[in-house]
């Protein structure tokens, strides 16, 4: 286990648990283990006790979707939820809700509970009000969250030229979800909050490659302007990183 950054002396610099992984598979692996032992823990406490999952979309986790699904665990106490979602039907292949069907909801899996972010018959607009109603009746703090991040320091879909960043960045705003509308994306998005995100019992991140690696320990050390730099100083307890060249 390496804290990265870590000068006691500079106490503005972020520490996370960085798990430097020998390839991404073991980094994907290592993860789905850490996120199964999240989830235990909070149904450790009764047979009624309930656990919550967010995990985020694209290329990065779908091996570590594919590892948990053979996880042994009551699926049924789980509930599963993306960060972000595009808004189009989950048939579609961008779809992050496709991808928790079809790569973490299958197999031994296959009995855990989606909360969807797309509402058929309904604008964007109008999704996050009824999205934070049905996080009321979910295990919270969410269990564990997974997540991912860009060359640009986004995670979830706050990107650097969303034009509420600030807003979805402030550690305690009272908005957990919101739309993200970008220029540099054709999709509206739906996506949680930095106050939504940062009170998880654990906060997973799973990232491939130097560039990604560089972009890490610079927000860490403060005043990058990269959006992931608010996740590590706010985060209620520091994140775990498992990473692969």
């Amino acid at each position: 286990m390496t804290h990265v950054p870590g000068s006691q002396a500079d106490v503005s610099r972020a520490e996370f648990d960085f798990r430097d992984c020998t390839s991404r598979q073991a980094a994907s692996v290592a993860a789905a283990e850490f996120i199964a032992n999240g989830l235990r823990e909070s149904m450790a406490g009764s047979s009624r006790s309930q656990a919550s999952l967010v995990v985020s979309g694209g290329s990065t986790p779908g091996a570590c979707f594919d590892q948990l699904s053979t996880t042994p665990l009551d699926w049924s106490r789980v509930t599963v939820l993306p960060s972000d979602e595009r808004w189009l039907p989950a048939d579609q292949p961008e779809s992050n809700e496709n991808l928790i069907r079809t790569r973490l909801l299958t197999n031994r899996a296959h009995g855990g509970k989606i909360l969807p972010f797309y509402r058929e018959g309904i604008e964007a607009g109008q999704a996050p009000s009824m999205i934070e109603r049905d996080l009321e009746i979910i295990a919270l703090p969410f269990s564990v969250s997974l997540l991912g991040m860009g060359e640009d320091g986004h995670f979830a879909s706050l990107f650097p030229d969303f034009e509420g960043l600030s807003g979805a960045l402030d550690p305690g705003g009272t908005a957990q979800c919101i739309t993200v509308q970008t220029a540099g994306s054709p999709f509206v998005r739906i996506s949680l909050t930095l106050s939504a995100l940062i009170s998880s019992r654990h906060l997973v991140l799973l990232m491939f490659g130097e560039p990604k690696r560089r972009v890490l320990e610079r927000a860490a050390e403060g005043g990058s302007q990269f959006p992931v730099e608010a996740l590590l100083h706010h985060a209620r307890r520091p994140l775990t990183v498992f990473w692969a060249a």
